[in-house]
């Protein structure tokens, strides 16, 4: 099976690159869409496009399988967790077996000490911020944008492995930096795989039969 993992979409933030998204998901060619959380910007209170809606519309139309896994910027989708809605599975971590391999699949927030700390207060900060930016046309949340990034790349990949010793592949999203590596855990190989974002990139992951290859289209 050939699956499509794809993340940090961020689908109304004005930051969001929904003309590529749409693109990718109409063109590439796969058999399972996996979106791996924050698929819309919640937090920010989304400004939705003509654009977000073709994507929308695209996704009610789609005639594979979808596994939604719910981000931080999902909130909306939390009580939905564990349910299936019509086609689309809704879940925390998405976890099977790919000619032999184990895989899971996860947003990553999890992972994230930042958010687990301050997850509230980082919240209204950027509600307070995007208020501003509708109102006064000041770019504020662009620099916030910046600083989380900086956050995110303090998450450490060998941990996050040792957590996950019992699979082969482990892809999550959420620090927004595409890739792959490979490690030892334990005298095992695991691969990391991060599928990136589309706000400061254009990138996603395909899982093709056990085997990984993530497409950054900068």
């Amino acid at each position: 099976m050939r699956r499509l993992i794809i993340s940090d979409l961020h689908i109304g933030s004005m930051f969001s690159k929904e003309n590529d998204i749409l693109n990718v998901l109409k063109n590439e060619t796969y058999d399972e869409l996996i979106l791996a959380g924050d698929i819309i910007d919640f937090i920010r209170i989304p400004k939705f496009t003509k654009k977000s809606l073709d994507i929308f519309s695209f996704l009610l139309n789609l005639k594979v399988p979808i596994v939604y896994i719910v981000g931080n910027h999902d909130i909306a989708f939390n009580e939905f967790i564990n349910c299936d809605c019509n086609k689309v599975q809704f879940l925390k971590n998405y976890e099977f077996e790919d000619n032999n391999k184990k895989i899971r699949i996860t947003h990553g927030d999890d992972y994230d000490n930042f958010i687990i700390k301050w997850e509230y207060i980082m919240n209204i900060i950027c509600f307070i911020f995007n208020l501003i930016e509708r109102f006064f046309h000041l770019d504020v949340c662009n620099y916030y944008e910046k600083y989380r990034s900086n956050q995110r790349n303090k998450i450490n990949i060998k941990n996050i492995l040792k957590k996950n010793s019992d699979v082969d592949i482990f892809i999550m999203g959420h620090t927004h930096k595409p890739e792959i590596i490979e490690n030892k855990i334990n005298n095992k190989k695991l691969i990391y795989g991060n599928t990136g974002d589309w706000i400061q990139h254009k990138s996603y992951i395909i899982l093709d039969n056990g085997s990984i290859k993530l497409t950054n289209l900068e």
